[in-house]
This record gives C-alpha cells, sequence and structure tokens, in this order.
C-alpha cells in the first residue's frame, strides 16, 4: 500500500512540475510537400511575461514565409517584431505600455510555413527562449522541439521520382552494350525527372 501511495505521489510531484514549465511550443504537425499550412505558436507560461522572445532553427526544405498575433496577443496590445539572419528566425513580441501575459497555455501568434517539393520531414527546434518580468527582468523558457511529417503517399512519390527515367550502359571504352553480362564494370549514364543527367562506374557483380 505504502508502494502505491509513493507511486501516486511521485505522478502528482511529475504532473506538478510540468504545470510549472514557462515554454513556447509548436505542437507536430504534417504538410504536403509543395504546399503551405498555418499553425499556431503557444506559450505555455506559470510566469506572468511581459512579451515573448523564440529562436527557430527549420529543417532543410521547411520555410516561414508569415506570421500574425493572434487575437488573444492582440488583446494585449502586442507589437510583433522578428528577423532572419543565418538559417535562424528570431521572433517574438512586446507590448507597447506596462502590460503583462497572464499565466495560461494558449496561443499567441500564427504561423505559415511552405514546404518545397523535396522536403521530407524533419524538425522545427524552438531556442534560446526568453520572457521577462515587469520589471525587465529575464525570465528563461524552455527549449522545445516540434516533428514535421509529410504524408506517406508523397514520401513514395518522392522515392519514385528519385528513379531515373533512362539509362544506358557503356563499356570502359566508351561504347554502348546490352548487356551488364559482358563486362566486368560499365558506366552508368541516366536521366532523371528534372532533366538532369549523370554518369557512375557500376561494378557488375556476379
Amino acid at each position: 500500500m505504502r508502494q502505491v501511495f509513493l507511486a501516486i505521489m511521485a505522478v502528482i510531484a511529475a504532473m506538478a512540475a510540468m504545470a510549472q514549465r514557462n515554454v513556447v511550443y509548436i505542437e507536430d504537425f504534417e504538410i504536403e510537400p509543395g504546399n503551405s499550412i498555418t499553425v499556431p505558436l503557444m506559450m505555455a507560461n506559470c510566469d506572468s511575461t511581459r512579451g515573448i522572445q523564440v529562436n527557430l532553427t527549420l529543417p532543410e526544405g521547411l520555410r516561414l514565409i508569415d506570421r500574425e498575433l493572434t487575437q488573444y496577443s492582440r488583446e494585449y496590445d502586442m507589437e510583433p517584431f522578428g528577423n532572419y539572419k543565418n538559417g535562424v528566425w528570431t521572433i517574438g513580441m512586446i507590448p507597447s505600455h506596462k502590460v503583462c501575459f497572464p499565466p495560461a497555455d494558449t496561443a499567441i501568434m500564427e504561423l505559415t510555413f511552405n514546404a518545397l517539393p523535396e522536403f521530407n520531414g524533419g524538425e522545427i527546434i524552438v531556442w534560446r527562449q526568453r520572457g521577462a518580468t515587469m520589471n525587465n527582468k529575464t525570465i528563461f523558457f524552455d527549449d522545445d522541439t516540434t516533428t514535421v511529417t509529410v504524408p506517406q503517399a508523397s514520401i513514395i512519390e518522392l522515392k519514385q521520382q528519385e528513379q531515373p527515367v533512362d539509362e544506358h550502359f557503356f563499356n570502359m571504352e566508351g561504347q554502348p552494350i546490352q548487356s551488364l553480362d559482358s563486362v566486368p564494370m560499365a558506366i552508368q549514364v541516366a536521366t532523371w525527372p528534372d532533366g538532369r543527367r549523370s554518369s557512375r562506374k557500376v561494378a557488375v557483380v556476379r
């Protein structure tokens, strides 16, 4: 009985610790390559904070193309700011007068992402998160990570697109051959869906 009680207390303590977090986060989401999606930037703060600033590092092939304050942030007269440098977005907001976000777990901004046609998933790192007290003392927020996936059908399509649409083989003297059985090594010349041509040596394994 005592062990059960201790286990329950441990769970309650863990939940309380989680509830005391200050963090800005983006829920995991799915995006179709070549398309755009708008997702909320969430803030869970146990301390009142006069604005917020975060860094976003995006996976290759994913771009941030738009950002807009939510009605919640506008009600606190927040003014957005942001810049992009060396592959990192720094975004945030600060009020035009002395007011703080109260403790809450809510959306503070809408972010629109665009996935390039070759995007196949990755992680958004939300880091160097900072809030501030009414007296402008720094409140350190936790870092977070968002997993961005693409539909399975899109992954299959991307892999199919990676296959050459045409290929020819030549011997080492540059003469075309009809079968790899006649040579120990050949040169493969491939044409890809985007029009690229590539060549490589191919060892024939028997």
